[in-house]
C-alpha cells in the first residue's frame, strides 16, 4: 500500500483553475466519499484553501491509485487529464509526508511562515475523520504533521514577522486608499475563520466602523460583538455595500456572493464624496463576480493581487533549518510505515500460535481435569510464556528489518512457512493507534 498526495497550488496553477478545483465545506463530505469509493483508494483527506487543492490518499496500488486521483482532479476542474499533468504535482510515501510537513510548517505557503495553514490542515483532517475517510495511516500522518508544524515554528524563526494573507490583503487595500485604513468604514462578508481574523485585524487599525454580514445572523452577531462592531442583517448586504469604503469577502460560497447586479445597485446609492468602493476578495472560489471589474467606481483586490504583493522576509538559513526538521520527520514516518506493513504478518503469526496453544490445551483437557484452579492458571501462564518467548526474537528482528526497508520478503516467507490461514492474514485494524508517536499526540487537543 502507498501514501499519495496529488494537487495544484499557487506555484503550479492560476486562480481560475484553483477556483474550479476548490471544494467548499458543504461539498467536502460528498467529495471525500467519492474518493474513497474508488477501487484503489482506502483513505482520503482533501486540503482545499485559497492557495491549494490537494488530495492525500492511502491507496492499495500506486499507479492505478495515482490515475484515479488525477482523474478525479481533472473531472472536478473540467480540464483534460493531459492538460492537468503540467499543472499538478504528485508525491508518494516519505515524499508525500515531507510535502505535508512543509505545508503545515508554512514552507510551501505564498507567505512563508504564515500560521493560518496549520489551522486549515487540522480542519481538513478533522472533517475526514468525522466522515470516516481518514483512518489509521492518514490519522497517523496528520497527527505527526501537527507536531511537525509546532516544532518548525518553535525551533526556528520562520514565523518571526510573518504576515497572513489577510495582513497582506489589508496592506494592499490601504495602499490603494492612500496608505491607511484609519477612519474608514469596513464591512466583512463572512464570519468564518478568515472573516474572524479579518475583523480582528481591521478593528485594531483605527477604522471608523466595522460591520459583519453572514448568512447565519447569529454567527455574524457573535463576531461583531467580539470586535466591537455592528451586525448587518441577512437582507442588509446592499445597504452595507452602499455605505462602506472597503468590503472584505471571506465566505466559502461556491458562487459569487457579490454579483454584478448587487454591486451595480450599491454603486447607484453611493454619494460622490464617498470615493471608490474597494472590494478585497480573499475567497477561492471568488466571492466577487469578475464582471464587476468593468464597473466604474469599483476597485477589486483579489488573491492574485495579494500574491503579487506578498514578499517573504524569511532568510535562506531559517528555511534550511525548517527543511532539516521536515526531512527528519519524513524519515520517521517512513520508518513507521515500513513497520506497519509487517504488522499484519506479525499479528497473524501470533494469532496462529495462540490458536495452536489453545487447541492443544483443549485436546489435553481430559488429562488436565484433575488440576485445581491454581494449577490450571500455572499451566495457562506456562504455555503462554513459551509462545511469547519463541515469537519474541523473530518479531523484534522483523521490525528491525522493516526499519531498513527490507522486511517484506521475510514477512512473505513467514506467511509461507507457517501456511497461515487466510482469515488470519489481515490488514491493519482501521483507526488502530500506534505506541511510539501516537501516545504523546492527541488530535482533539491539537484542534481545540
Amino acid at each position: 500500500m502507498s501514501l499519495l498526495v496529488v494537487g495544484c497550488n499557487h506555484h503550479s496553477a492560476d486562480l481560475a483553475l484553483l477556483e474550479r478545483l476548490a471544494v467548499p465545506a458543504d461539498e467536502m463530505p460528498k467529495a471525500l466519499r467519492s474518493l474513497t469509493g474508488m477501487e484503489h483508494v482506502v483513505e482520503a483527506v482533501v486540503l482545499s484553501t485559497c492557495n491549494r487543492v490537494e488530495i492525500y490518499a492511502h491507496v492499495t496500488r500506486f499507479h492505478p491509485g495515482l490515475q484515479e486521483l488525477r482523474g478525479w482532479l481533472a473531472e472536478r476542474g473540467d480540464i483534460h487529464p493531459q492538460d492537468l499533468d503540467e499543472l499538478q504535482y504528485s508525491y508518494h510515501d516519505d515524499r508525500a509526508a515531507a510535502h505535508l510537513f512543509a505545508v503545515i510548517g508554512g514552507l510551501d505557503s505564498m507567505i512563508v511562515g504564515e500560521r493560518q495553514i496549520a489551522v486549515q490542515v487540522k480542519q481538513a483532517m478533522e472533517t475526514a475523520r468525522e466522515e470516516g475517510t481518514a483512518r489509521r495511516m492518514l490519522q497517523r500522518l496528520f497527527r505527526q504533521a501537527v507536531s511537525v508544524g509546532r516544532r518548525v515554528r518553535t525551533d526556528t524563526a520562520i514565523s518571526t514577522g510573518a504576515s497572513s494573507m489577510v495582513d497582506v490583503g489589508l496592506e494592499t487595500v490601504a495602499c490603494r486608499l492612500g496608505g491607511t485604513l484609519v477612519d474608514r468604514h469596513v464591512s466583512i462578508v463572512g464570519a468564518g475563520k478568515i472573516g474572524a481574523l479579518t475583523a480582528e485585524r481591521v478593528a485594531s487599525l483605527g477604522v471608523s466602523r466595522v460591520e459583519v454580514w453572514n448568512r447565519s445572523h447569529d454567527k455574524a452577531r457573535r463576531l461583531a460583538e467580539r470586535v466591537g462592531g455592528h451586525v448587518v442583517p441577512p437582507l442588509g448586504l446592499l445597504d452595507t455595500l452602499a455605505a462602506a469604503d472597503v468590503v472584505v469577502c471571506t465566505t466559502g460560497a461556491p458562487d459569487p456572493v457579490l454579483d454584478l447586479d448587487l454591486v451595480t445597485r450599491a454603486l447607484a446609492r453611493r454619494l460622490d464624496t464617498q470615493g471608490p468602493l474597494v472590494l478585497l476578495d480573499l475567497a477561492v472560489p471568488r466571492n466577487v463576480d469578475p464582471a464587476c471589474h468593468e464597473l466604474d467606481g469599483v476597485v477589486i483586490v483579489d488573491v492574485e493581487d495579494v500574491r503579487r504583493s506578498a514578499e517573504s522576509g524569511v532568510t535562506g538559513e531559517v528555511i534550511a533549518e525548517a527543511r532539516a526538521i521536515v526531512e527528519h520527520e519524513a524519515q520517521r514516518f517512513l520508518t513507521w510505515t515500513r513497520t506497519a506493513q509487517v504488522e499484519p504478518t506479525i499479528r497473524s503469526v501470533r494469532s496462529f500460535a495462540e490458536e495452536v496453544r489453545t487447541s492443544e490445551l483443549e485436546r489435553l483437557s481430559g488429562k488436565l481435569s484433575g488440576m485445581d484452579d491454581r494449577q490450571r492458571d500455572a499451566v495457562e501462564a506456562l504455555t503462554r510464556g513459551i509462545v511469547n518467548t519463541l515469537l519474541h526474537g523473530p518479531t523484534v528482528r522483523l521490525k528491525q528489518l522493516a526499519d531498513g526497508g527490507g522486511a517484506e520478503h521475510h514477512a512473505e516467507a513467514l506467511r509461507e512457512l507457517f501456511d497461515l490461514p487466510e482469515h488470519l492474514v489481515t490488514d491493519p485494524v482501521p483507526g488502530e493507534a500506534t505506541a511510539d508517536l501516537d501516545a504523546d499526540l492527541d488530535l482533539d487537543d491539537e484542534l481545540a
